[in-house]
């Protein structure tokens, strides 16, 4: 990462990565590891993700990296102790339960994060805060033809989620999407009506579309979340989830975790939302990808083909902010595809 000269946060200090041993939280605590701060990172039961220590402590050294347990982000008062002491807290945490009824999952997910801001606006040392929002809070895997700007809200999800019965099949992935909605839509409500008593704290979220890339600890973390779509792949294994997720825009894990960096430091970065939307992608080009990367490979077929109609208005605002930091721009997808088959390959090499 390119020098910061005037960090608005100056190393040494500590941050708070909540679900740290996510995918992307686990880089987002990495990538200010790597750039001279420390990191407290919660999860619900630490005793189960013993890996993290380890693996930054292997990286980092001693005394750089910490992990707390917060075990229900949604119950008030839930980050209160663990804030204490912290200059920027990244709040990464994610409920993820897909399922029909939307008072099952919405709900936990706003309280998860108002939660967090109010612990960052009631500790006076928090200087930064960052949200780790969705592209579904901007516009919906099925939704055709939208121009997101930076003011998009997805509130047709919203209004589907609350809908009620019956039940169409996608109703869990809408619950999913109006759940990232109203939780950021709550964050910027809480931030405007507030910000006068805390003057000197920035929000700012990050608005990321599929993930993909390498783990941090293949072995030890497992391949999570969108990166385990990929890993499915490489195995010769197409899911059900690979039908259900059509042609969409892909960001690599790495960009992201150094967009929450961006929001976390960078002087001019305020009060903004950062979309994470490197490029297009399809399933059928990420199997052409494999299929470089080990000719003859046993892959499936290719099956889904297409282009995302949607445009994305402010994705050149966020690739800049990566070459301030010192990237050449946004991630290629072979090069995404490459890092995260790699980790496929270690885990099965090693299991």
């Amino acid at each position: 990462m390119a020098s910061i000269s005037n960090p608005a946060v100056p190393k040494g200090s500590r941050v708070l990565v909540t679900g740290v041993n996510g995918f992307l939280g686990s880089h987002i605590a990495d990538q200010f590891l790597r750039n001279g701060y420390k990191v407290r990172g919660t999860v619900r039961d630490p005793s189960k993700e013993s890996w993290a220590i380890d693996t930054f402590t292997k990286l980092y050294g001693k005394d750089k990296f910490e992990l707390v347990a917060v075990p229900e982000m949604e119950l008030e008062g839930a980050y209160d102790e663990v804030v204490k002491g912290v200059d920027i807290f990244a709040h990464s945490a994610a409920f993820m339960a897909f399922v029909n009824e939307a008072d099952k999952v919405i709900p936990i997910t706003v309280a998860g994060a108002v939660n967090a801001l109010k612990a960052a606006y009631a500790e006076p040392s928090v200087k930064r805060f960052v949200l780790t929002s969705s592209s579904a809070a901007a516009v919906g895997v099925l939704e055709s033809g939208i121009t997101v700007t930076e003011e998009s809200f997805n509130t047709k999800a919203v209004e589907r989620a609350w809908s009620g019965p019956p039940y169409e099949p996608a109703r869990p992935l809408i619950n999913y999407e109006a759940s990232k909605t109203e939780a950021e839509q709550a964050v910027w409500k809480f931030h405007n009506e507030n910000r006068s008593k805390r003057p000197d704290l920035v929000v700012n979220a990050v608005l990321p579309n599929l993930i993909f890339g390498r783990a941090i600890d293949p072995i030890g973390q497992g391949i999570r979340s969108s990166a385990g779509f990929v890993a499915a792949l490489w195995n010769g294994n197409k899911t059900a989830i690979h039908d259900a997720i059509p042609s969409q825009y892909f960001v690599d894990v790495e960009d992201t975790a150094l967009l929450h960096v961006a929001a976390g430091l960078l002087p001019s970065v305020k009060d903004q939302r950062i979309f994470a939307f490197a490029d297009r992608f399809n399933w059928d080009a990420v199997l052409d990808v494999m299929r470089t990367l080990e000719p003859g490979r046993n892959l499936p077929d290719n099956f889904s083909g297409g282009r995302d109609p949607n445009e994305i208005e402010p994705r050149a605002k966020a690739e800049n902010l990566l070459k301030v930091l010192g990237r050449p721009g946004w991630t290629s997808l072979r090069d995404s595809v490459a890092a995260n088959v790699l980790n496929a390959s270690t885990r099965t090499d090693k299991l």
